[in-house]
C-alpha cells in the first residue's frame, strides 16, 4: 500500500472515528422537546433520532462498535507509517513511541475532544443529521451488537450488576429542580420563574389546611340577617363570593354571590329579596384534600369556593380559587384588596403581626423554620408552646426568637409580638408553665 494511501486511510479513520463520537453525544444529550417539535413538523430524520433514543443501549453499542473498529484499523495503518518515516534510523522502540504518541494524540484532539464540543454545542442539529446513517450502521451491524450486547449481560450478571434496560428514562422531580437551578444560574430563565417551578412542585404536596382562610376570618352571613343588612355587609367587604349560614358557621347552608344579590335587587327590590333564595350549593371538602386535586375539581365543576370542614365536620375554613393560584404565581391584589397590615415592622429587629399570620409564609419571610407538622399559623405554635390559655403579656423564646403576646380574644390569640434575637441576646430557655 502506497505512503499517500495510507496517510489517506488514516484521516478516514479518525474522521469516522470523529462522526461515532459526535453521534453519541449528540444523541445523549439532545433535548427530546426540540426533536419532537421536528418530527412533529414532517422530519423523517428527527424521528428516527427519537427512536434510537429510545433505545439507548443499542445505539451506544452500535457506536462503540464502530469506535472501537477505527481505533484498531488507525493503529494497525498508523504505526507502521509513522515508523517508515524514520526509515530505520532509529532504534525499533523510539519509532513505535512516536507512532504511539502521534496517534493517540490525533484519536483523543481530533476523534474525541473536537467532536464531543461541537456535538454539546449542537446536539439536536447533529442527531437529525447522524440519525439515519447510524440507523442503517445499526441494522447492519444487529447480529454483532447483539451477540456482544448478550455477552456484556452476561458477564455483568456474575458480577451481580443488572443489565441496562431500554427505554425513557424519566427525571425525578429532584432531576428537574437541578436543571431548572443550573439553568437561573446561567441565565436561561429568570429567578422568578425558577421559584414558580419550584412552587408547582410544593403545590402537590400541600393540603387545604395549609392554603384555606381560617375559621376566625371567614367573612360569613347569617341566613336571618336582613336583606339591607346582608347588603351592607357585602358592600363593606371586598369580597364576591360569601358563606351563608344558619345559626352557626358549623351549619353551612350554601354560598352567596354578590351578582346573584345585585340581581335580585335590581328585578325585584330591596323588600322582595329573601337571602336563603339566593344561595348556590356549597362545594365542601376535608382539610387533608390535596391541592392538585382540589384545583382539578375547580375547574370540572366551575367552582371558585370551597368550604373545608375538619374532622368532626365542623367548619375549618374556606378556600377558593385565588388562595390556589398564589400559591404559584404569588400574591394576586385587585383594587379592592386591602393593604397587608398583618405585620407591622416597629424597628430592624422587632415586628408585630397577627396571631392568624400562616405559619409557612412566615417561615418564608423571615427566613425561619417553625415547625409546620401540628401548627398552621404563628398564634397556634404559640400556643403549643404555652401548654395552657394565653394571657396578654405571655411570652416565650425558641430558637433565637422570642414571641410575646400582645392582646387575646377569649381563647384566641389576636397579636404577637416577636423580637429576632441576637446570639449574646438570647436568654436560657425556660420552659412554659
Amino acid at each position: 500500500m502506497s505512503e499517500t494511501l495510507r496517510i489517506l486511510f488514516v484521516v478516514v479513520l479518525v474522521a469516522g472515528n470523529a462522526l461515532f463520537v459526535a453521534a453519541e453525544y449528540a444523541l445523549v444529550t439532545a433535548r427530546r422537546a426540540r426533536l419532537e417539535e421536528r418530527a412533529r413538523s414532517g422530519s423523517r430524520s428527527a424521528r428516527v433520532a427519537l427512536d434510537l433514543m429510545d433505545e439507548p443501549v443499542r445505539f451506544i453499542s452500535t457506536v462503540q462498535v464502530g469506535i472501537t473498529v477505527f481505533s484498531i484499523l488507525l493503529g494497525a495503518i498508523g504505526e507502521p507509517l509513522v515508523s517508515d518515516l524514520f526509515g530505520g534510523s532509529v532504534p525499533r522502540w523510539v519509532s513505535f513511541l512516536v507512532a504511539f504518541l502521534t496517534l493517540t494524540y490525533l484519536s483523543v484532539v481530533l476523534g474525541e475532544l473536537v467532536p464531543k464540543a461541537v456535538a454539546l454545542e449542537r446536539a439536536e442539529r447533529l442527531a437529525i443529521f447522524l440519525a439515519v446513517p447510524l440507523q442503517w450502521l445499526g441494522r447492519i451491524l444487529h447480529p454483532l451488537v447483539w451477540v456482544l450486547d448478550k455477552s456484556a449481560s452476561a458477564v455483568a450478571r456474575l458480577l451481580g450488576v443488572p443489565p441496562a434496560r431500554a427505554g425513557l428514562s424519566a427525571h425525578t422531580e429532584e432531576d428537574i429542580r437541578h436543571l431548572v437551578a443550573e439553568a437561573e444560574d446561567v441565565g436561561a430563565i429568570e429567578t422568578a420563574e425558577e421559584e414558580m417551578v419550584y412552587k408547582v412542585f410544593d403545590f402537590a404536596d400541600k393540603e387545604a389546611d395549609e392554603v384555606m382562610v381560617s375559621r376566625p376570618q371567614v367573612v360569613a352571613l347569617s341566613v336571618d340577617l336582613p336583606t339591607q343588612e346582608a347588603l351592607a355587609a357585602v358592600i363593606d367587604s371586598p369580597f364576591t363570593r360569601y358563606p351563608v349560614f344558619r345559626g352557626s358557621i358549623d351549619d353551612v347552608l350554601g354560598i352567596l354571590h354578590v351578582r346573584d344579590l345585585f340581581k335580585a335587587l335590581y328585578d325585584r327590590g330591596l323588600e322582595n329579596v329573601v337571602l336563603e333564595e339566593l344561595v348556590r350549593p356549597a362545594y365542601v371538602v376535608p382539610e387533608t384534600k390535596d391541592l392538585a386535586a382540589l384545583l382539578a375539581e375547580f375547574r370540572k365543576t366551575n367552582q371558585h369556593m370551597a368550604i373545608v370542614v375538619d374532622e368532626y365536620g365542623g367548619v375549618a375554613g374556606i378556600v377558593t380559587l385565588e388562595d390556589l393560584l398564589e400559591e404559584i404565581v404569588g400574591e394576586i391584589e385587585d383594587e379592592y384588596d386591602l393593604p397587608d397590615e398583618s405585620v407591622e415592622r416597629l424597628d430592624e429587629s422587632r415586628i408585630r403581626i397577627d396571631g392568624t399570620f400562616p405559619i409557612d409564609d412566615f417561615n418564608e419571610e423571615f427566613k425561619q423554620e417553625l415547625p409546620q407538622e401540628d401548627f398552621h399559623t404563628v398564634a397556634g405554635f404559640v400556643f403549643g408552646q404555652l401548654g395552657r390559655a394565653p394571657e396578654e403579656g405571655d411570652e416565650i423564646v425558641w430558637n433565637g426568637l422570642r414571641f410575646n403576646v400582645v392582646d387575646v380574644d377569649g381563647q384566641r390569640i389576636g397579636r404577637l409580638q416577636v423580637d429576632f434575637l441576637e446570639p449574646e441576646d438570647e436568654p436560657e430557655p425556660v420552659e412554659a408553665e
